[in-house]
């Protein structure tokens, strides 16, 4: 029996889980390995734990300078942050590898890759640490220690990314992006483009509901005839203002929800999902088969995903709210034309299983590791 160790983060947005859990499940096919998954900043103190999470939200939803200078203040920071993550992190994680002793660990964060190394090396331990980006073509130098056995990369834009960083194509593989099993087989390509009279349109920020959805819905119930959904996910404040101030004017059309657990069956009943450029949600959507108009993205590791997604045909780019009723009117003119092309490319763009694919590349990963001891 062969044990992998994978580190997540639960409340730093919901990519990162998304991604542990599309894995997990796929993994399950391996009974030979054993999985144990925890949330790395559970390794911390809880007055740690509470300061590093609770912090992710709040910034996201300020403007979008805020989470710029947050972000580039990161990377700047990136040594002294992973020398203090490994300080905060050391007591439990040498507890729990004594405890589980993994084989391999894998981390879909990269904010505690070069601090697990630092304590593995510490420890003098040789477990081989795979990580596996979460962005799709800004990726951070967080990702890039040459100490880091396997690279996995979601798409070729961030394996471009990560080799022009200088590191060794021999330990990147390109990989899908991965999706979680509840978003798999579910696609409806016979559907008609416009499967309502009157449209269902969702929108979708992220589990923190971030961003200019306030004036997104606003300007889609103003200048359509739609049905708008809001998904505020954890932002309590968002959607009680939106049911006081909208709710009221466009009676009977707006429905704002906050974090919803069956979010993949709100996507398959709409007939149009917009949302920030956020990679989980968009690939999600992807797998669904469903038109995606991008309204927005955080500065950073999501700076060139609305370019990225448009180049592959995936979705429509429309930062500017007011234009969003000109842009739902051109995508669903003539029977919806262009939302049938662009549900052809999301089809040809990811035609498989990604994360059943990966965990394949993890297994063959860890049972080479037999060959090498």
């Amino acid at each position: 029996m062969r044990r992998l160790l994978i580190i997540t983060a639960v409340y730093t947005g919901h990519g990162h889980k998304s991604i542990s859990d599309s894995l997990m499940e796929r993994l399950e096919a391996y009974p030979d390995i054993e999985v144990r998954t925890i949330d790395g900043f559970d390794l911390m103190s809880k007055v740690q734990k509470v300061c590093a999470e609770k912090t992710y939200g709040p910034i996201t939803r300020l403007p979008k300078q805020a989470w710029a200078l947050n972000y580039a203040a990161g990377m700047a920071l990136r040594q002294p942050v992973q020398r203090a993550i490994a300080v905060m992190i050391r007591h439990r994680f040498e507890e729990l590898i004594h405890e589980f002793r993994p084989d391999c660990i894998l981390s879909v964060h990269p904010i505690f890759l070069g601090s697990v190394i630092d304590l593995l090396e510490e420890m003098n331990l040789s477990i081989p640490l795979v990580a596996h980006e979460a962005d799709l073509i800004d990726i951070a130098d967080y990702w890039f220690d040459p100490r880091i056995a396997l690279v996995l990369a979601p798409s070729q834009e961030a394996y471009d990314c990560t080799i022009s960083h200088g590191v060794d194509p021999a330990r990147v593989r390109k990989v899908g992006f991965p999706v979680r099993r509840r978003f798999m087989g579910l696609a409806r390509p016979e559907e008609r483009p416009m499967a309502h009279a009157q449209p269902v349109i969702t929108v979708m920020s992220g589990s923190e509901g971030s961003g200019t959805i306030r004036a997104v819905a606003r300007e889609l119930l103003s200048g359509t005839n739609a049905h708008v959904n809001v998904i505020c996910g954890r932002n309590k404040a968002l959607r009680k203002k939106l049911r006081s101030v909208l709710g009221r004017r466009y009676h009977g059309r707006l429905n704002a929800m906050g974090f919803v657990n069956d979010i993949q069956n709100v996507m398959l009943d709409s007939d149009l999902l917009i949302m920030r450029a956020s990679p989980n949600s968009v690939m999600e959507a992807v797998a669904l088969n469903k038109p995606v108009i991008l309204f927005g993205q955080l500065a950073g590791q999501e700076l060139h995903n609305p370019q990225m997604l448009v180049s592959h045909g995936l979705a429509e780019y429309c930062p500017d709210p007011e234009c969003l009723p000109d842009c739902v009117a051109r995508l669903t003119a003539n029977g919806g034309e262009a939302i049938e092309r662009m549900r052809a490319c999301q089809r040809a763009y990811a035609p498989g299983d990604a994360a059943a694919d990966t965990a394949k590349l993890l297994s063959d990963f860890i049972h080479s590791l037999d060959s090498e001891s």
